[in-house]
């Protein structure tokens, strides 16, 4: 199938737009989906896909891919289906409108297209590395961003944990299930020796797991992490088992189960055969199986829009999630984040890019030594005075940390002498700070002031949208498993909550002046063609 773009659609006699009544037509000019039409779907970029499709133009053209792209964003704004997302396409005159298909004959779009086409995308990004939705929908949301004209230089960051559809399983049971799965791919192919036949028979898995009470549980998973290092070692060296994910997985589960204790078993470690990416991760009193999510949100008084977003296992932290960040946002930015995502090394990098990172929160607590309250000159290295402005009888700076003595006779008496990080010493008073601890200090002064507070309250408008994802767009009952299939997912989910933030903003703009009301009128009578590509002034 080659790759043509659907630049535009000459309207038909028999558009089914033609034959609205007035009234009908104003119902359709007021509702979403003509807000949908001109400033949504235009900026869908078609030829980013065209790498899924043969360069051969010969072959068959493929069906719009911005048709199939633009429903995929509407299943997820009205929370439907696939099955249910093609009914409203064949049956509602609304959608066909936002999705310019109102002058089909057929619909561009059947009952596999959708799943065929994420697919292609699952394929291309397992292949290349190269996540092609995400690109599309980013740049999207920059597109919106300009739309709302939001010139603020300023982003929130939030992460969020997503659960895994898999089934939570014990450790003898990712054995067993792993060892299983194999014996039946091995059973399928070539014959199967008969030593192996009983995990065949559908009692045999109740049998091991909850019926043998009477063996000790670290025998039961002796023996079946036995019987899996016989299976690997009888079919190591088969060309065909070992090209099979069952055996890869056998092999996996092998490397991380053998010989090791249930507390020395990783995080990353197999949580389920059926979900080989999902891992493990402890936060505060609650467990997770599944993957984080992480949130960029650009926003300014009135507007706000979701600009970037990643997901990865749920290993992966917030500080690594924020380094990754940093390479992605411009010059000038300010990050508002929380304590999770700061440290004073991704501070350093941020400012080398020159960007503010502003930490709501540090993790480990505020609690401040007074260290930043001495005169001390990071440059040369020294401390030059104490809060009360005497100067030490020496200073140096040791293995990270200044380091100081002061004469006994200034700090016996010195009324800030309580609250001084300084210890009484045989013949001085002794300073000992680490250039981290002055740097932390130093901070946690700044997060005290009323300037600080008023930016840094501004982060908390992020923290409705995990919620949002949870409560409205299911996020942790995703019908698929994977890493790159669950982040697809996630990516059309963004991209709804961005759309209706630019209905809705677009909408509440105030009303055109009349010289651009009588423009646009004469446009809509005057013009036979819909142009799908959109450009910025530069």
């Amino acid at each position: 199938m080659s790759f043509h773009l659907n630049n535009a659609q000459q309207m038909a006699i028999n558009d089914s737009l033609l034959s609205l009544t007035e009234r009908e037509r104003k119902y359709l000019n007021n509702s979403w989906a003509e807000t949908f039409s001109k400033k949504i779907f235009p900026f869908i970029k078609e030829d980013r896909f065209s790498i899924l499709y043969s360069d051969n133009p010969a072959s068959r053209p493929n069906n719009p891919v911005n048709v199939y792209f633009g429903l995929l964003i509407l299943r997820e704004i009205f929370n439907q289906s696939d099955e249910e997302a093609l009914n409203s396409l064949m049956f509602d005159i609304r959608y066909q409108h936002a999705l310019h298909t109102t002058s089909f004959q057929e619909q561009p779009v059947s009952k596999n297209s959708l799943t065929n086409f994420r697919a292609a995308v699952y394929r291309y990004n397992q292949e290349h590395g190269i996540d092609l939705i995400q690109q599309e929908i980013e740049a999207q949301a920059k597109s919106f961003s300009k739309l709302l004209k939001i010139d603020g230089k300023t982003v929130r960051m939030d992460s969020l944990m997503i659960s895994s559809s898999c089934k939570k399983l014990s450790r003898l049971e990712i054995i067993y299930s792993t060892v299983a799965r194999l014996i039946k791919v091995i059973d399928k192919n070539t014959t199967l020796p008969e030593y192996f036949k009983p995990y065949l028979e559908e009692s045999h898995y109740n049998d091991t797991i909850y019926r043998a009470r009477d063996k000790d549980l670290n025998t039961r998973i002796k023996k079946v992490l036995k019987d899996g290092v016989r299976l690997y070692s009888l079919y190591r060296k088969d060309k065909e088992i070992r090209k099979t994910k069952e055996f890869k997985l056998l092999a996996r589960m092998l490397k991380e189960q053998k010989g090791k204790s249930s507390k020395h078993i990783s995080p990353n470690s197999l949580q389920n055969p059926t979900d080989p990416d999902a891992t493990y991760r402890k936060k505060g009193k609650k467990k997770h199986i599944g993957y984080t999510a992480n949130i960029v949100e650009k926003f300014d008084d009135n507007n706000r829009m979701i600009e970037g977003y990643d997901l990865q296992k749920n290993t992966y932290s917030d500080q690594k999630f924020a380094e990754d960040t940093i390479k992605r946002l411009d010059k000038g930015t300010t990050a508002l984040v929380d304590g999770a995502y700061y440290s004073e090394d991704i501070d350093k990098k941020a400012k080398d890019k020159g960007i503010k990172m502003v930490p709501t929160n540090l993790v480990g607590g505020g609690k401040n030594n007074n260290g930043d309250k001495f005169e001390i000159d990071e440059k040369k290295h020294l401390v030059k005075r104490c809060p009360s402005g005497y100067k030490p009888i020496n200073s140096k700076f040791k293995e990270g940390s200044y380091r100081a003595h002061f004469n006994k006779k200034h700090c016996n008496d010195c009324p800030l002498r309580k609250d001084c990080p300084v210890i009484e010493q045989k013949k001085s008073y002794f300073l000992k700070v680490s250039e981290k601890t002055l740097h932390r200090c130093r901070l946690i002064t700044k997060m005290g002031t009323s300037e600080y507070q008023e930016l840094a309250k501004k982060r908390a408008g992020i923290e409705g949208i995990p919620s949002v994802l949870r409560r409205r767009y299911k996020i942790d009952h995703l019908p698929v498993r994977g890493e790159v299939r669950s982040k697809v997912y996630l990516g059309f989910k963004i991209s709804a909550i961005n759309c209706k933030r630019l209905i809705k903003g677009l909408m509440n703009r105030p009303k055109e002046g009349l010289p651009a009301l009588l423009f646009n009128h004469l446009l809509s009578l005057f013009s036979f063609q819909r142009t799908y590509r959109v450009k910025f002034a530069a």
